[in-house]
């Protein structure tokens, strides 16, 4: 006679309830089937211990599952989820928003999270900086190397404290004015604010000694300090007309005449012959130069004749190739 399968439906019966209302009035037994004789006596008596087992571990199962959702249940009837806080909604600093909410003018303004007694921030990125770089004094350094092994020395009267020649000094005086009748290649000025002393563009002297820009001009003299003028000294440039208008927005750079003298000698002086005209003499002397040698034999002059100075002139160039 087959055996009841009374395990495998108390398996169903616990799936069915696990995604079912737990209720055990709708389980019902599985039906018996009739059996006569002996046979029925002796099936049940074999089948009684089992289906006492399967059932008692139903009814175990049935009562743990409960206990568990009455467990489950139990803390979210007691602690219910507290009631969502009200967020105070405020404007931000800075650009509105495209899309305004409709109360967007009557929030309150966020205020910043800053220390009040921090110094206020500048702007970023340009501010009050400008074109140019920044406005005002310049910085002014004190020394200068004038070699490639680092050798500092010091700055007086823009212009470095270089040891001095005594013959050579005897051919310019302190603030660059040439003396027994000697004139320079380029043109002289004096600067607002800075006294008497000559100054000279340093593209003129550049290009007057060999040099396409400045740049390289003071790369490889180091003895040479390179000045920017201030928006004052520009100004006042443009109005005595040394350089143009439309100089205004550049970084204008001069050097002294007498360290460009002292520099150069007989290169830089209108028809200049070496050790007569240069500043150096005992440095020429000791290197074997020839006195009276026309240091620039490409140098056109002619003697009683005004030099012209500008063809070092940068925008005069300009202005003759335009012609």
């Amino acid at each position: 006679m087959p055996r009841r399968p009374g395990r495998a439906a108390a398996k169903r019966a616990v799936a069915k309830l696990g995604s079912t209302p737990k209720s055990f009035d709708m389980i019902e037994d599985e039906p018996m089937r009739d059996v006569d004789g002996q046979d029925n006596d002796d099936a049940d008596g074999d089948a009684q211990p089992e289906g006492g087992e399967d059932n008692d571990n139903e009814n175990e199962e049935s009562a743990a599952e409960p206990d568990e959702n009455q467990d489950s249940d139990g803390p979210s009837a007691k602690s219910p989820s507290p009631p969502p806080q009200p967020v105070i909604r405020r404007r931000r600093l800075g650009r509105p928003p495209k899309n305004r909410p409709p109360d967007w003018d009557t929030l309150p303004i966020e205020p910043p999270h800053r220390d009040p007694n921090d110094p206020p921030r500048r702007r970023g990125r340009g501010g009050w900086r400008g074109r140019g770089g920044r406005k005002g004094a310049s910085y002014q350094p004190t020394q200068q190397s004038v070699d490639k092994e680092g050798t500092m020395m010091d700055i007086i009267d823009d212009e470095v404290a270089l040891p001095e020649d005594p013959e050579g000094e005897t051919k310019v005086d302190k603030l660059g004015h040439l003396q027994g009748g000697r004139e320079y290649r380029c043109r002289t000025f004096t600067v607002a604010g800075r006294g008497d002393r000559l100054y000279m563009l340093s593209t003129e002297p550049a290009r007057c000694v060999g040099f396409r820009d400045s740049y390289l001009f003071f790369t490889k003299h180091k003895r040479l300090y390179k000045i920017i003028v201030d928006d004052e000294e520009k100004r006042d440039m443009i109005e005595r007309e040394i350089i143009p208008h439309s100089y205004k927005g550049r970084a204008i750079g001069i050097v002294t005449a007498r360290s460009v003298f002292r520099e150069f000698g007989a290169l830089i002086i209108v028809g200049g012959r070496r050790i007569i005209d240069d500043y150096e003499v005992a440095k020429a002397r000791a290197e074997g130069v020839v006195e009276g040698e026309i240091a620039d034999p490409n140098d056109k002059f002619v003697e009683g004749e005004e030099y012209n100075k500008n063809q070092y002139v940068a925008w005069h160039e300009a202005a003759g190739q335009c012609q």
